[in-house]
């Protein structure tokens, strides 16, 4: 596929040529570090299924075989050992120290810290190159959090592996009076609440997504189950705890929320697109990144349809949402792909992720300018935006402040990136 002969190419040091990009994927920060120099990860899946990878590899979360205590700075494929590249990706997530890929044929690979035994490998043993999921297979779906991975198979079960310091597992054991465990370097089912005293395991899931420390999964009829930190309200549950997971709430607090079509989760928030374009929101919004007068409410409890108010009354509500970011390590600001390609975001945009000023803060959500067609974005904390456009180019705000720089052409705020540079 790159017209080059095996001899012509090194499988981790050059970036194969002619071969389009299909997907981008980033790590965030930990929404504590505030340092621009140091830039997350970006990954890049090519059409022929190769895994790429540069930025921050600081625990071996680029999957090459060499963490680094430096930022690599070109890319390197992703490595299953020293002489096997990592083939047949479908789609990757990617935390701050650690990283998940979903194979074709529905097994799952992890790298990177496992501190916590967030790679689901039986142990807290750290990995610099891609080891298969043993016991995990007919995957649709994964989701890394700061601290834990979440899988959904085809059957539509969901397992939960890493931390769970706020329940973001939702494995609690039925037994009463146990406790539920600080952290599980195995994967467990995930527990449904039922009632005010019946549990379940999790079904009927399609997808998952995870905050910092919270869990999104989307049932096939279109509800959301939750679980996790709730101190901002970001479950759409209520007040309290989610040690088990619960149905989102409807807008007015009655029932369950259905018709979603689309989950994101963030840092302290939510997203939640409806079937007919409408975006929903909940948790903080504190830096605005609800799009919601600041002055009128910090945090949300239940979703709360997001659009232009006039004080606290809706006048233009959205309608043309259409995809969340796959996973979003970020904290101060949200965005969305709306039906014609184009991103909308608002809240604080630290280092000039929006605009050439150094702080800006969009307390409605507004269209980046300079990019349409885009087919998915990313975002690291306080740093960037990436955008992967229909025609498979590649465009970057804040460019010095990523993982991108030395890829970049141009000049300007917005700026065009080739990888083959």
């Amino acid at each position: 596929k790159t017209g080059l002969s095996p001899s012509d190419v090194s499988p981790v040091e050059t970036f194969p040529l002619k071969v389009a990009v299909k997907q981008i994927y980033a790590g965030g920060y930990d929404g504590i570090e505030l340092n621009p120099s140091t830039p997350s990860t970006l990954f890049l899946l090519l059409e022929d299924g190769s895994v790429w990878g540069v930025g921050d590899n600081r625990y071996g979360q680029l999957g090459n075989g060499t963490p680094t205590s430096t930022t690599v700075t070109t890319f390197k494929r992703v490595m299953e050992d020293a002489d096997t590249p990592f083939t047949d990706a479908r789609e990757v997530s990617g935390s701050w120290k650690f990283t998940a890929v979903l194979k074709n044929d529905g097994t799952v690979y992890t790298f990177g810290n496992n501190q916590y035994g967030q790679l689901g490998q039986g142990n807290t043993t750290n990995l610099s190159y891609a080891a298969k999921v043993n016991g995990q297979s007919d995957i649709v779906s994964i989701a890394a959090g700061i601290d834990h991975l979440i899988l959904v198979n085809r059957s539509g079960g969901a397992v939960a592996a890493g931390r769970n310091q706020h329940r973001q597992l939702a494995v609690d054991s039925p037994i009463a009076g146990s406790s539920p465990p600080a952290q599980s370097p195995t994967f467990g089912d995930m527990i449904e609440r039922v009632g005010t005293s019946g549990i379940t395991r999790a079904a009927n899931i399609a997808k998952a997504s995870a905050g910092h420390y919270h869990s999104l999964l989307l049932t096939r009829n279109g509800e959301v189950r939750a679980a996790g930190r709730n101190h901002q309200g970001q479950l759409g549950t209520g007040t309290g705890s989610g040690s088990l997971l619960r149905s989102v709430r409807s807008v007015s607090g009655l029932g369950s929320l259905n018709n979603v079509a689309d989950i994101g989760g963030f840092k302290s928030n939510s997203l939640f697109i409806l079937n007919d374009g409408r975006l929903l929101g909940t948790g903080s919004n504190g830096s605005d990144q609800l799009g919601f007068p600041r002055g009128l409410s910090t945090s949300f409890t239940n979703p709360t349809q997001l659009g232009l108010y006039s004080g606290s009354t809706l006048q233009t509500p959205i309608t043309n949402a259409a995809k969340l970011p796959q996973s979003a390590q970020i904290h101060n600001f949200n965005f969305y792909i709306d039906t014609q390609g184009r991103v909308h975001a608002a809240g604080y945009a630290f280092f000039t992720q929006f605009s050439n000023a150094l702080l800006i803060t969009l307390n409605r959500f507004t269209q980046v300018p300079g990019v349409q067609n885009v087919r998915s974005v990313i975002a690291a904390e306080n740093s960037y935006m990436a955008f992967l456009l229909t025609d498979g180019s590649l465009k970057v705000t804040n460019v010095n402040s990523s993982p991108l720089r030395d890829y970049a052409e141009g000049s300007g705020h917005l700026r065009s990136v080739n990888p083959l540079k």
